[in-house]
């Protein structure tokens, strides 16, 4: 039975009890990866190089993985929460899917505009707050097993990171996983500013 008196579905189970990825703390060194070691709106930097458009895969609530509940400091799996799963599209070929995860009391508390975005990319709620602050990135190889992947075309391992967000004591888990590295010019960098969290930057257009 699921967390509310629910059956819960052979899919959600097989998420739930998902072994938990192996995150590291330090990043890619390999050239064409570098993307992933950049902080700040990786919207913005995208949208330097071209039209940027966002492709929702996924957008309601679901059971909590063991990875997912590590990465949000749950107590367990398998408690509820809201996720929101997109393709983002570089003049109109898939550069990043990404995932963006947090309880049920952050998307009805700071988080509500998770469940407004429609198609609009993350940076509209991220950026938008001087208070939101970002943990340190962590990465990995993101297997095609992972629900991400299955929800897309991809069929092989993708570099991945992913950070935690905060706003009013609650988590926001954003993981990206990168598409077709080494992006045009993926290497510029919008002009910064320093910001709030663990004396990393925050990138502006």
């Amino acid at each position: 039975m699921g967390q509310n008196g629910g059956v819960r579905s052979p899919r959600a189970i097989l998420s739930v009890n998902m072994p938990p990825l192996r995150w590291k703390s330090s990043p890619p060194s390999a050239p064409t990866e570098r993307p992933l070691r950049h902080p700040g709106s990786l919207t913005a930097r995208l949208a330097r190089l071209g039209k940027v458009t966002v492709d929702v895969l996924k957008s309601r609530s679901h059971l909590a993985s063991r990875d997912e509940a590590e990465g949000l400091g749950l107590p367990r799996p398998g408690l509820r929460l809201y996720v929101r799963r997109v393709c983002v599209r570089l003049d109109g070929k898939p550069a990043v899917l990404a995932e963006s995860v947090a309880t049920l009391k952050g998307v009805t508390g700071p988080w509500k505009g998770l469940r407004r975005l429609g198609n609009r990319p993350l940076a509209a709620l991220l950026w938008s707050d001087p208070r939101i602050r970002r943990g340190p990135f962590q990465y990995v190889r993101l297997p095609a097993s992972h629900p991400l992947m299955r929800q897309s075309w991809v069929k092989t391992p993708l570099p991945a990171r992913r950070s935690c967000f905060w706003l009013h004591g609650q988590p926001l888990l954003v993981m990206e996983a990168f598409v077709g590295l080494p992006w045009h010019q993926a290497g510029l960098m919008p002009r910064r500013r320093q910001w709030l969290a663990h004396g990393m930057e925050r990138e502006t257009a």
